[in-house]
């Protein structure tokens, strides 16, 4: 994953490797491309694997002057101008390539990818496309080929941003967002680094078997510093959460006469809090639905008395939880981390 955020022009992009690929494909394009039923006789899907579908616009019905094929031959219908000025790699790919004058003879090229990735490749570089039917093991792999494909980093980035936006949620597989994440952290990129991070909440930084990824990913411990301290900072700040609820001013007598009964109801407050904060961007439209301290009796966390909050001003309420919310630490502080960090690496480096 040492490729991530080579930038548009960027230094490390290998022109030799392009113009080896280039001489190998159009040697290889050389005699008649065969035809799509001819293409789809070559290649025998393993039994019980369902074949790759193309989709438009990539398909045979869809335009294009050239087609794309995978290493398990499948057959992409590319159209040369919508990729020429993605990259400095098709830009060169293209440019001694003659334009077809046959709609039915188009130029052929062979690549080493598999046609998901290829498919991948095609929709994070298409400028009309979304990576919306990217998973989260592609991406991982794509960022292996930005190099390779010279993938300017903003593209990258967005196809990231877009994927882990879509995918991360409480299911999410925790590998996927630590290898986000450390990719990101790896590849000296902090800013995506620290965006990411909102997504690691999830994470449990208590699993040896995550911290050694964690560490060995990155290729620091800081990287791993830089989210317990993010979680030091999360436990702090829960006390504002619990101030915009005014919980003295609306306990009832029962709830509110002792310490112990109090601080008993604070704590439950406290873990509904964290709970509903583990999403990398929560949104509270209504205090108590978020916290879920009311509703229906099977959707609460907390369950109250009629009493608790029944004059309260929930609007009023809403309001001064969605501030604490916005304030609520959702990423890591570079600044922080390293500061915290001057007494711990050795120790977790050695």
């Amino acid at each position: 994953m040492r490729a991530l955020g080579i930038g548009e022009g960027g230094s490390n992009w290998k022109g030799s490797g392009v113009d080896h690929a280039i001489t190998a494909l159009q040697a290889a394009s050389a005699e008649r491309p065969p035809s799509a039923s001819e293409q789809m006789e070559d290649v025998t899907p393993t039994p019980g694997t369902p074949r790759f579908a193309v989709p438009p616009p990539f398909d045979e019905p869809s335009s294009g002057d050239c087609y794309f094929v995978s290493s398990d031959g499948i057959r992409f219908k590319v159209l040369r101008h919508s990729l020429i000025h993605t990259t400095r790699y098709f830009e060169d790919f293209f440019q001694d390539v003659p334009s077809s004058t046959s709609h039915t003879d188009l130029p052929t090229f062979y690549f080493d990818e598999n046609a998901h990735l290829l498919h991948a490749l095609l929709i994070v570089l298409y400028p009309v496309h979304t990576p919306e039917f990217i998973d989260m093991q592609q991406l991982l792999e794509l960022i292996e080929r930005q190099e390779k494909y010279a993938i300017p980093y903003s593209t990258m980035m967005y196809a990231v941003a877009s994927i882990v936006g879509r995918n991360y949620n409480a299911l999410a597989p925790v590998d996927d967002v630590v290898d986000v994440y450390t990719t990101a952290w790896s590849n000296g990129y902090r800013n995506e680094a620290k965006h990411f991070s909102r997504f690691m909440h999830r994470v449990d930084l208590k699993d040896q078997s995550i911290v050694d990824r964690l560490i060995r990913n990155s290729g620091s411990s800081k990287s791993y510093m830089a989210l317990m301290e993010l979680r030091r900072e999360r436990e702090a700040a829960l006390d504002g959460i619990i101030e915009a609820l005014e919980p003295k001013k609306h306990f009832c007598l029962s709830h509110s006469s002792s310490d112990t009964m109090f601080f008993a109801f604070i704590s439950m407050i406290k873990t509904a809090a964290r709970n509903a904060l583990l999403e990398p961007c929560p949104t509270c439209i209504d205090a108590f639905e978020f916290l879920g301290l009311q509703g229906t009796d099977e959707k609460r966390t907390v369950t109250w008395c009629s009493t608790c909050y029944s004059k309260a001003d929930k609007a009023k309420l809403t309001n001064q939880l969605q501030a604490a919310v916005e304030r609520y630490p959702q990423t890591i502080s570079m600044r922080t981390a390293r500061r915290r960090l001057l007494g711990s690496v050795d120790r977790l480096d050695g």
